[in-house]
């Protein structure tokens, strides 16, 4: 039985490797920004701000960061007495990003996408996550109406922290591929089943680039 059950795990394993199926959720909410990106929003020692500059202490490269900016997204992180404990990547208007798998989304003229988000471990259940999609939402992009952000099905934690900001569902998405190649992608959206890139589409054709 033990050896069975070994087989198994390694046939699974494998499995994985050659075929990946994965779901996700875009969702959305309007956004009033109030001030200019990058001012900074405070409160009880928090300080949310837009991070220009790379630093040695970011986990990422300098190349990688640079990559990133370059490429119309921007880095957002509170911290709390100077100390960095959470961030979030915001692509910017007509920035094209990647979603999962071959799934595309360019960037609404009248939006943004909050992406690659991360809470310091030591800071986790204290509502950091949240206080930095407000100071985004709220405060980042005076002039945009709509903020998007794309979450795991499975990621209940951020789901969570997600509605609690005032994010809500769009519509739901599967993507499944077979050694790096795309074998479907579908979205379901009140109830109607469709090709997944086209929902993501629709987002650019309901706010079109100007």
């Amino acid at each position: 039985m033990k050896t069975l059950r070994r087989w198994a795990r390694v046939f699974k394993r494998r499995l994985n490797r050659l075929i990946e199926v994965k779901s996700g959720i875009l969702l959305a909410q309007p956004a009033n920004g109030s001030s200019q990106p990058g001012s900074g929003h405070e409160g009880g020692g928090e300080v949310i701000r837009r991070t220009n500059r790379y630093r040695t202490d970011l986990p990422w490269s300098e190349q990688e960061f640079l990559r990133r900016t370059g490429n119309g997204n921007a880095l957002y992180e509170l911290f709390i007495q100077e100390q960095p404990v959470c961030y979030g990547w915001v692509a910017e208007s007509g920035t094209r990003v990647g979603v999962l798998h071959d799934l595309r989304l360019v960037v609404p003229h009248c939006g943004f996408y909050i992406w690659d988000c991360a809470t310091d471990p030591a800071f986790r259940g204290r509502g950091c996550f949240r206080t930095l999609l407000t100071g985004i939402i709220h405060g980042g992009y005076p002039d945009a109406t709509l903020a998007l952000v794309a979450v795991d099905t499975g990621n209940g934690a951020s789901r969570q922290a997600l509605a609690k900001a005032g994010f809500q569902r769009e519509f739901s998405y599967l993507s499944a591929r077979i050694l790096n190649r795309s074998l479907f992608s579908l979205a379901w959206r009140n109830g109607k089943i469709v090709a997944a890139q086209r929902e993501f589409d629709r987002l650019g054709d309901e706010f079109p680039q100007v």
